[in-house]
């Protein structure tokens, strides 16, 4: 079964420096000087050793020479290996032994043919130095991150095999090596969760990184404990994967502190429904026959009541941060089904808290009500449009809502507000600067509801998405 745990590094404990780090290490003058000689040294003895004839590249040992001293000691040392080199090379195996004669043209040609090659070889050595010294940072920097992480960090490869003992894993899940070797770590996963340790390539191509939670065996509690592993993958040059990075954290607390929340969340809603339907019932079951005026209080006091326990609901559901777009959905949804073409809602994502929420409700259902009776939805051409607006400012975020009627009958600006209108311009009264008006224009009413809502997190204006239904 292909997986993703190969080459696991649980921990970064292991202090013991690197290859790169030894080769990297800072070192005193007199080493790096006694390292030259004893570098240019071996490269001497072992041309003699060879029993090369003279004019039989007298240089030929002294180019690796070069290039150890350069990587090992940087450019500078490596300078001066390839003067030394080129002292011993001439007098030592150019010219004839015991000779004071200096080299010829030809032999000036070699020696200079050496310095170039060495000198090219210099640069390519210390250019592989910073690049070594590179990758010892980004070994630290992923050490130390590994090390710094409230969780576990490891690396695999494509194909998911494990093949070495991992440091970490008996202690976690109480599995010695080879138990988990190859693909025998998967039974350290619950078995209803081994599918979702797998990367999923659809959720990287969108996000970038693979995230899921699993259950895993913990040796320590004897028992199964919720994990989230977090996963991003390193790709070469061709763009294939080749090895994974992830990282785990416990979360088992959290997982059920969220699943006992949700329960208690939905009983709540589950009794904040029966209670309405309770006050529904009982206030239907108590009036008196044959009393329109009675008739009439029930129909707008049920709307009323139902228009609060969906605010209510979503209030609960959402963590008491109800959205505008869906208290306005909500409370429409009788309306629009009815008046789907003639009533249209639009405006961007608002978080409410849950008073305003439920007084919007109430305000919103309402207008739809009162355009019902006497507006633009009591004849066949009229229609309504809610919309709202958010704007971010130094105080806070401006919100304003409008509810405009077009196509129905001159309203009438009422002499004395009724409740309605009570229950209207109450809408913003849990928040600052609240104003609710009224227009009573020829056209249709026009009901603008705008507050400040404080969002001291926020400084800069944000661009939010709409959505309409028609």
């Amino acid at each position: 079964m292909p997986g993703w745990f190969q080459n696991m590094h649980w921990r970064a404990d292991d202090n013991r420096p690197s290859v790169i780090a030894s080769i990297l290490k800072p070192r005193p003058l007199w080493y790096r000087m006694l390292l030259l000689l004893v570098i240019i040294g071996a490269a001497t003895a072992l041309r003699f050793a060879t029993g090369i004839v003279t004019n039989g590249a007298p240089f030929a040992f002294y180019f690796p020479a070069v290039m150890a001293v350069t990587i090992l000691s940087g450019w500078r040392m490596g300078a001066a290996s390839l003067l030394l080199s080129i002292v011993c090379g001439t007098f030592l195996f150019l010219l004839p032994p015991s000779t004071a004669d200096f080299p010829t043209p030809g032999q000036w040609v070699s020696i200079g043919i050496f310095t170039l090659a060495a000198s090219l070889q210099i640069a390519i050595a210390q250019w592989l130095r910073n690049a070594l010294r590179e990758l010892e940072r980004s070994e630290n920097r992923y050490r130390q991150l590994a090390s710094a992480t409230a969780g576990v960090v490891w690396t695999t490869d494509a194909e998911g095999r494990v093949h070495a003992p991992q440091s970490g894993w008996t202690e976690l899940t109480g599995v010695t090596w080879p138990g988990y070797r190859d693909h025998a770590w998967i039974t350290s996963i619950h078995e209803d969760d081994r599918g979702k340790v797998l990367p999923d390539v659809a959720m990287i191509a969108e996000n970038g990184f693979h995230q899921a939670e699993f259950r895993m065996w913990n040796a320590k509690d004897d028992d199964w404990r919720w994990y989230t592993a977090r996963t991003v993958p390193i790709l070469d040059s061709r763009g294939h994967v080749r090895e994974w990075v992830t990282t785990i954290t416990d979360i088992h607390e959290r997982r059920l502190a969220r699943e006992q929340r949700e329960l208690l969340i939905g009983e709540l809603r589950h009794r904040l429904k029966n209670l309405f339907t309770v006050i529904g019932s009982l206030a239907q079951s108590s009036r008196p026959r044959n009393s329109p005026q009675v008739d009439g209080f029930l129909h707008k006091f049920t709307g009323r009541l139902h228009a609060l326990s969906g605010a209510a609901d979503l209030a609960i559901a959402s963590g008491v941060n109800p959205d505008l777009q869906a208290v306005a959905r909500a409370t429409l949804a009788p309306f629009t089904e009815e008046e789907s073409t003639r009533l249209r809602i639009e405006g961007p994502s608002v978080p409410l808290s849950a008073d305003t929420g439920g007084s919007l409700a109430l305000a919103i259902h309402e207008l739809a009500t009162n355009a019902l009776k006497y507006g633009a939805l009591s004849v066949p051409d009229g229609r309504v449009s809610l919309s709202w607006s958010s704007e971010i400012a130094s105080d806070g975020e401006w919100v304003e809502i409008v509810w405009t009627e077009q196509g129905g009958p001159t309203p009438e600006k009422p002499i004395k507000p009724g409740f309605g209108t009570r229950v209207i311009k109450f809408a913003p009264s849990r928040e600052r600067a609240g104003v609710v008006t009224m227009d009573y224009g020829e056209t249709g009413l026009c009901c603008r509801i705008r507050f400040l809502k404080a969002t001291p997190d926020s400084a800069e204006p944000t661009v939010l998405g709409k959505f309409t239904t028609r």
